[in-house]
């Protein structure tokens, strides 16, 4: 029950989190809607987000701008949030009101709400102290700013927007790095009528990576279905997320097998699994549709001992067979019909 709350979950916030930065983007972007221009950018840094160096209790203050480069005055919220790594890889942060855990408790930051008149900057400090027992690796949290009360959308399907940015603090504790790359289990879920296949993955080490996962699809006589590679984005150190890929089409219900096989890069040894995974029979109404690399075209047979035919060709070999039968019937039909009683 968990995991589908959390997978659920993961959907509803990747749809919310609209012009969400990427971890290496910069960190200064305006919104799209013209109401909404705010501005976030991290003070006497190298680069769009804070890559710092620290010891075990070690304490060191740092400051933020925001700012509103648009024409209207805006109340803005800002706050710190965990990071978690999205679906495929790549950056989340977590929503307002969420519990604060990890590195982000060690950012002196308060929530604020902070009204900013038309082209207004204002610069905020804040505090890092690293735990005196804090082990070796990299940590991350993030700074949010975002429009405190949502904007209305407009046209016949209205979505109320809140557009956030956001800047990532990096700490990196020196000591040996230890890569690690777990995978768990599989599940199956349609999305717009097509099979969306997806791995549970971990990464337990202490440093963030840019796995390559190979996934292959077996039918229960082992002959291939499917396979992709999945060249993750980056899966941050101590997080969990989901590897997914959407087949071309519906799978038939029954048990399969995927073939998950990581290659040894980023110093981890490649390893291969095999998971099981029960398709059971498609809902009548698909969920929302999503957006996940494509897998190739599904090619599922039905084996005849050595044989084995399509689908698509046994439907078409059966459609002749019964208009031969048909017509052998007609053929003797009027043959009876001219012959003497």
């Amino acid at each position: 029950m968990h995991r589908e709350q959390a997978r659920g979950s993961r959907r509803a916030i990747l749809s919310l989190l609209v012009g969400l930065l990427a971890f290496m983007a910069p960190s200064a972007v305006y919104a799209q809607d013209p109401r909404i221009r705010l501005a976030l950018l991290p003070i006497d840094q190298p680069g769009s987000y804070f890559d710092l160096t620290m010891r075990p209790g070690e304490t060191r203050g740092f400051e933020v701008e925001i700012s509103n480069p648009g024409d209207e005055p805006i109340a803005a919220r800002t706050y710190a949030a965990d990071v978690y790594t999205i679906v495929n890889g790549g950056f989340g942060g977590r929503l307002r009101g969420e519990p604060q855990t990890g590195m982000t408790r060690w950012l002196d930051y308060a929530t604020e709400v902070v009204s900013l008149h038309a082209g207004e900057r204002a610069g905020r400090t804040f505090a890092v102290a690293v735990p005196s027992d804090a082990e070796p690796g990299e940590y991350i949290t993030s700074i949010i700013l975002e429009n405190d009360k949502p904007i209305p959308g407009n046209g016949s399907v209205t979505v109320d927007q809140i557009v956030r940015q956001a800047v990532a603090v990096v700490v990196t504790v020196p000591g040996k790095r230890a890569p690690a790359l777990k995978v768990g289990e599989a599940t199956h879920d349609v999305v717009a009528g097509r099979s969306v296949v997806s791995v549970a993955v971990q990464n337990g080490g202490n440093i963030r990576l840019k796995p390559l996962v190979e996934v292959i699809l077996l039918d229960r006589a082992g002959a291939t279905i499917s396979q992709a590679r999945i060249q993750m984005d980056t899966f941050y150190a101590r997080t969990d997320t989901f590897v997914e890929v959407a087949l071309d089409g519906l799978l038939l219900a029954g048990d399969y097998t995927l073939r998950v096989t990581t290659p040894g890069t980023e110093g981890l040894r490649s390893e291969m699994k095999e998971i099981a995974l029960a398709v059971a029979a498609p809902p009548e109404i698909a969920v929302e549709p999503g957006t996940v690399p494509a897998l190739t075209e599904v090619v599922q047979t039905l084996g005849l001992g050595h044989l084995s035919i399509p689908l698509q060709h046994v439907v078409l070999y059966g459609m002749l067979a019964m208009g031969v039968v048909a017509a052998g019937v007609l053929l003797v039909l009027r043959r009876r019909g001219r012959s003497p009683r």
